[in-house]
């Protein structure tokens, strides 16, 4: 006698009709502490965010402050600053976010997938409620405790440790699944004993940093014209770029350009009257933005903590090939295409022979085979394919299989992985 299939019970339908809804647009959930332009893991999320609501997903947002308030899909929860961190955050535009479960109530009901961006106060009870409401969560690793300490200008061991135990007990120990911009940053994770499973998924290089036909700028000449951008802050080592091209000997020869502003500008400033050449230092627009991406000769990064770097990314976006450091807590080594582009952290002298190294190679930086190389290793970042992998993540988290046997997006490891991972 045939055997009739059993009748579908609740949790059948639950998640068929999950299984629908994958296949077309989901309802995601955004749980961040600011939602604006504060640093890379606030600009990615918007960014992500952004493309996912062209898409046809119905995206809210929790937190402390949005730069769009008129946005019908915010759901507002207070915010603060931690004590000793008061001016860098208000140069940056942070606040933490805290704990309103209301809000993420209203924020979560019809949510078919919970993703909370950082690891401070407001996740815990963000996990909570999305639990309690039989919500899969998603944790993202965006920050390491190196920029909270940064912020706070202090080096210590002891409130490293504070700040992962804190990390781990607010979020990373609390989800079963997590994704992250980098393999460096999922091993990173996994070195500090979060089991998790991690889910490598770039922030990627959005459209708009392509190769593109600028005229070179007559005032940079036949200089080795050097491109930093990014906000002016301890741990982005301007002051260690503007020590290497003083001590390189065609320091006459080089033009900087620091891109940026932020708590240390003036310092930088001030530092900057030793250079023969003057630098160009200060805001830029995204026109010049662009321009520069697509003119300069180096892109040069000496940023001590990275997960991955948007704007390495939007460098090789546009064919600029970078020259970083290779610091133990940074990703960016990957953009790296051999040694010659590598520098040793917080070296200014290793950095200067690097520097005299290119200067009288510069033609070869400026060649089509080198953009060409830079390009290729762009093409497994770019925007599309980081949101279809995300995409592609998500809809697994909402359907079954179980988390724990989800695979993994296909990422290529960069070939300077290697070199990212120190021991």
């Amino acid at each position: 006698m045939t055997k009739l299939p059993r009748p579908l019970k609740a949790f059948d339908v639950f998640h068929l009709n999950r299984i629908n809804q994958s296949t077309n647009t989901m309802n995601i959930t955004f749980v961040i502490d600011s939602y604006n332009d504060a640093n890379g893991g606030t600009i990615a999320t918007k960014r992500l965010v952004g493309e996912l609501r062209k898409r046809g997903h119905k995206i809210n947002i929790v937190t402390a402050i949005h730069e769009d308030p008129s946005d019908p899909c915010f759901f507002q929860v207070p915010g603060f600053v931690l004590p000793g961190t008061e001016a860098s955050l208000e140069n940056m535009k942070f606040l933490f976010g805290r704990n309103d479960k209301k809000v993420y109530g209203q924020a979560m009901k019809d949510a078919d997938v919970v993703q909370v961006q950082f690891p401070f106060l407001m996740a815990r009870g963000a996990v909570k409620t999305a639990k309690r409401l039989r919500k899969p969560v998603v944790g993202a690793f965006h920050v390491q405790p190196q920029n909270i300490m940064a912020a706070m200008a202090k080096t210590s061991k002891l409130l490293e440790w504070v700040l992962w135990f804190s990390f781990k007990y607010f979020l990373f120990k609390r989800v079963d699944t997590m994704t992250c911009p980098s393999v460096f940053a999922a091993d990173l994770l996994k070195l500090h004993g979060i089991k998790a499973s991690m889910h490598p998924v770039s922030n990627g290089i959005p459209v708009e940093y392509a190769p593109r036909e600028y005229e070179r700028p007559a005032w940079f000449g036949d200089k080795l014209v050097l491109l930093n951008i990014g906000r002016h802050a301890y741990e982005k080592r301007q002051l260690l770029l503007i020590e290497g091209v003083k001590r390189s000997n065609y320091a006459d020869k080089i033009q900087l350009i620091l891109a940026g502003r932020g708590e240390r500008t003036e310092e930088i400033k001030a530092k900057a009257k030793e250079l023969p050449v003057e630098p160009f230092i200060g805001y830029i627009s995204a026109e010049d933005k662009l321009r520069y991406l697509n003119t300069a000769d180096l892109f040069l990064h000496g940023s001590i903590v990275e997960l991955e770097s948007l704007s390495c990314l939007e460098a090789i976006g546009c064919g600029l090939p970078c020259m970083v450091s290779d610091s133990n807590y940074s990703a960016a080594p990957q953009f790296a295409l051999d040694n010659r582009f590598l520098f040793t952290s917080d070296d200014p002298e290793n950095l200067a022979e690097k520097l005299d190294y290119w200067y009288e190679h510069r033609y070869e930086l400026r060649s089509p085979v080198m953009k060409q190389r830079v390009l290729h290793e762009a093409a497994q970042y770019r925007f599309d394919k980081a949101v279809d992998d995300y995409e592609s993540f998500i809809s697994r988290v909402v359907t079954p299989p179980a988390v724990k046997n989800m695979s993994h997006p296909v990422m290529q490891k960069p070939v300077s992985y290697k070199k990212a991972k120190r021991v």
